[in-house]
């Protein structure tokens, strides 16, 4: 049982009761589900402009941090020591190396004690390769075989180089590296320096103290400065996504990962063209709203209960009038006509208990006045909307639509559709028994293309209208369509092909005629006979046909058959000019 079932079999109390409760329950639904969507808009909003405050700040920070490095190194390559070394170098004098190590190791020293972060101090020249006494050289690999050389070979500018472990120095220690070219008044090649900063200390410096912290940095490739310890981040960075989504230097917006939400800040890192990053998950920010889920779960229930009380004695006042009349009807229908309604109120209850007093007067009045011929003319009324809905033409044209269709035949199925829904049209009329004739002949026109298409080959058909003002006279509708479908049926039954329906309109001074011939199997006279008469199947469309004339034209409608075996069949309906009479009252 569907709820419309079981809606449909409570009392109206009962209705009224149900109605109350929907209209407060969804009204304080609707309220709270707007109020918590208001809500969740206004902290996701909130969340993502602190996070991408706190964003911008930490960027500003490595920013700062990382041209802190930058000064510490121009600084170095400023010194006197490094100064004499280039000096050297661009003589190509080899001689005094040592004395540059030597002094050099103060200057490292310096370095690294300006900035923690880091880790060892490279310089490659064609003299030789300088770097602190305290770290211990990887002699195994030489500075020209590292990815680094390659690196700053390909760009010739300053470099910043992604986390990576340390190949220049034993210990194999993860370090993010800086490769500069000296900064010397007369040009000189093939010098590099190489500042390797402690990677966990620079990931610390971006991700604070929290070791599964959400924020990380990213290159231009849409890489991470460093191994991400968060799947979540990890994640994100493997489906290539979060590159895409960075069209601006800085900004924030939600993108779906694994079909869960997630929110997304990033701000520019200048000095390196890194981007400072943070996801965090749109259900843990929206998370401190599961009471207000609650409280509108709460209140949802509490007006369930509060309307369940109300709505009891409410209906009960609602609803006496309406038992009152109820119990007026019961008289009635115990044949007591001299019951009658009263009640002093004049709400709608009353204006309808009013309009039943009335309506109980007319009764008495009318119920002797029921006429045979009203009844015949809704029983023909009936049998004729019957007719057109014949389960078998209906049944067939559905057929060949979906046969055609099968078929590919696009446009033979669309006429079909447009001519049933046509047929169906004009056929119904709105309502009204009585049509034009024009309409009438559009009618069959579309019934025969529906058949024809049907029964392909088996006939064809011809409407000839002798006199076009003829075409404005008003008829009964579906007057010919019974006539072809017995062409169709009985008479073309044994053919395959060659048959043929005619219907010609023919208009006199007085009358007009409607004949429907074909050149079918023809009938005897004995058959010709059960023709009008309703126990026949074949005689059923003529019978009916003529109740229905007799109905609206009385004795100035004539049907005449003439029919011969093998000779084909003619039906000629003859009608007086003028029908307005009973054209206005149908």
């Amino acid at each position: 049982m569907t709820g419309l079932d079981y809606l449909g079999r409570q009392s109206l109390r009962n209705k009224l009761k149900i109605a109350f409760l929907a209209i407060i329950v969804i009204s304080v639904l609707m309220t709270g589900g707007l109020s918590y969507y208001i809500s969740a808009a206004t902290l996701e909003k909130n969340a993502l402009k602190l996070t991408q405050d706190t964003v911008a700040r930490s960027a500003q920070i490595v920013d700062e941090k990382l041209n802190k490095l930058m000064l510490i190194m121009m600084t170095f390559m400023i010194s006197q020591p490094f100064d004499e070394m280039l000096r050297d170098v661009v003589f190509g004098d080899d001689s005094r190396y040592y004395k540059h190590l030597s002094d050099l190791d103060n200057v490292f020293s310096q370095a690294r004690v300006a900035e923690p972060l880091i880790h060892s101090i490279y310089v490659s020249t064609p003299i030789g390769e300088f770097y602190p006494s305290s770290m211990n050289r990887n002699r195994l690999i030489a500075f020209e075989d590292t990815f680094l050389y390659e690196r700053i070979e390909q760009e010739k500018k300053n470099l910043w180089v992604e986390g990576h472990e340390d190949m220049l120095f034993t210990g194999k220690d993860r370090v993010i590296s800086l490769i500069l070219e000296p900064i010397f008044d007369t040009p000189v090649s093939g010098v590099y320096i190489v500042v390797n900063i402690r990677e966990d200390g620079f990931r610390r410096l971006v991700q604070g103290d929290a070791e599964e912290a959400s924020s990380f940095l990213l290159n231009d490739n849409g890489e991470t400065i460093y191994p991400a310890n968060q799947p979540l981040v990890r994640q994100a960075v493997d489906g290539g996504k979060l590159r895409g989504l960075m069209n601006r230097p800085e900004g924030s917006q939600s993108f779906e990962l694994n079909g869960e939400t997630y929110l997304l800040n990033y701000a520019g890192i200048g000095i390196a063209d890194w981007t400072m990053t943070t996801i965090q998950s749109r259900a843990g920010v929206l998370k401190d709203l599961v009471y207000v889920q609650w409280l509108i779960a709460g209140v949802a229930l509490a007006a369930f209960f509060v309307t369940m009380l109300i709505s009891g004695a409410f209906s009960r006042y609602l609803l006496r009038p309406l038992q009152e009349l109820m119990k007026v009807m019961k008289r009635v229908e115990n044949n007591d006509l001299t019951a009658r309604f009263e009640s002093a109120s004049g709400d709608e209850f009353g204006q309808v208990g009013l309009r039943f007093n009335r309506m109980l007067e007319q009764i008495v009045v009318l119920i002797d006045e029921v006429t045979e011929a009203q009844t015949h003319k809704r029983s023909a009324e009936i049998k004729a909307l019957s007719a057109q809905m014949d389960p078998h033409f209906l049944y067939n044209t559905l057929n060949t639509i979906y046969w055609k269709l099968k078929l590919k035949q696009i446009e033979p199925s669309q006429q079909m559709v447009m001519s049933l829904s046509r047929l169906f049209q004009l056929g119904l009329n709105n309502g009204r028994e009585i049509t034009t004739l024009s309409k009438e002949l559009e009618h069959v026109r579309q019934y025969l293309e529906l058949q024809l298409s049907c029964y392909e080959d088996l006939f064809t058909y011809e409407i000839h209208v002798r006199e076009p003002e003829l075409l404005a006279l008003s008829v009964p509708r579906i007057l010919l369509q019974p006539l072809t479908e017995n062409s169709i049926m009985h008479g073309f039954r044994d053919m395959k092909n060659g048959g043929l329906i005619e219907i010609e309109i023919i208009g006199e001074e007085d009358r007009w005629m409607l004949v429907v011939r074909d050149n079918g199997n023809g009938m005897e006279e004995d058959q010709v006979h059960a023709l009008f008469l309703q126990e026949s199947r074949k005689g059923y469309a003529v019978s009916n046909l003529i109740r229905r004339l007799q109905l609206y034209y009385g004795d100035g409608a004539t049907l005449h058959v003439n029919s011969a075996p093998e000779r084909g069949t003619e039906i000629v309906i003859s009608l007086p000019r003028k029908g307005e009479q009973w054209n206005e009252q149908s």
